[in-house]
């Protein structure tokens, strides 16, 4: 059995350890494509290592379509240590799927450079705790429901998560872009093709937690800057 050397195999314990900032991370690095196969459900050693592998996949996919990158790029898929031919049947299809795409920047929302910029603002919303928390949270409350006893679907819990996306990827766009220099939200929402009520009120939560500062007034409109970390 052989299969394309144009892949490179990296070995886990659990599909469960795969990080959602590790797919991001092989974007940055120039990956074309990511693909994570794992043991079949109800055959994981840890009991449900690959279920929140899919999870966690499956969030790390949703950001990254997001920010730009096609998401043909990111797959999961399943097989056991037994089924060789399915391996490299899986590993051949998806090399396949990749080939018609092209290089990373093709193909997809953005350009290069600017996707490996969008790329960085969606590993580090990976990284930070909300949406961690929800991929947590995932699982217990669609089998055991939350403190009321609710239970959801997986479609709802996935709408859930999309919202939580889009105002997390938002919020580090943002905050990516005053990075660079102060600025108003009108010109904020004008480079990140956001509506300016939308990301006013993100600046403003901002504001709230002290990660953002009022800079000056431009004319009418209020110029934000990010707020300096004092040491302790």
């Amino acid at each position: 059995m052989q299969y394309t050397t144009d892949i490179r195999i990296v070995r886990l314990m659990c599909t469960g350890r795969v990080d959602p900032t590790i797919l991001a991370e092989a974007f940055v690095n120039g990956a074309d494509g990511v693909m994570v196969v794992g043991c079949h459900f109800g055959d994981c050693h840890y009991i449900t290592g690959n279920v929140q592998g899919k999870i966690k996949v499956g969030l790390a996919a949703r950001v990254l379509d997001y920010v730009g990158l096609n998401p043909k790029r990111v797959s999961f898929d399943q097989c056991s240590s037994a089924e060789g031919e399915r391996f490299v049947r899986l590993i051949t299809e998806f090399d396949n799927g990749i080939r018609e795409l092209g290089p990373l920047g093709s193909h997809d929302r953005l350009p290069m450079p600017e996707l490996r910029e969008k790329l960085l603002v969606a590993k580090t919303a990976l990284g930070k705790e909300k949406l961690r928390w929800v991929v947590g949270k995932f699982t217990e409350f669609a089998t055991k429901g939350n403190k009321y006893g609710e239970r959801f679907t997986e479609h709802e819990m996935w709408r859930t998560l999309d919202t939580i996306v889009m105002d997390e990827v938002a919020t580090y766009q943002i905050m990516h872009e005053l990075e660079g220099s102060p600025g108003a939200a009108r010109d904020i929402a004008a480079r990140l093709n956001l509506p300016p009520p939308h990301v006013l009120r993100y600046v403003l939560a901002l504001q709230r937690r002290g990660l953002v500062e009022l800079d000056g007034v431009e004319g009418n409109s209020p110029r934000y800057r990010l707020a300096e970390v004092k040491a302790a």
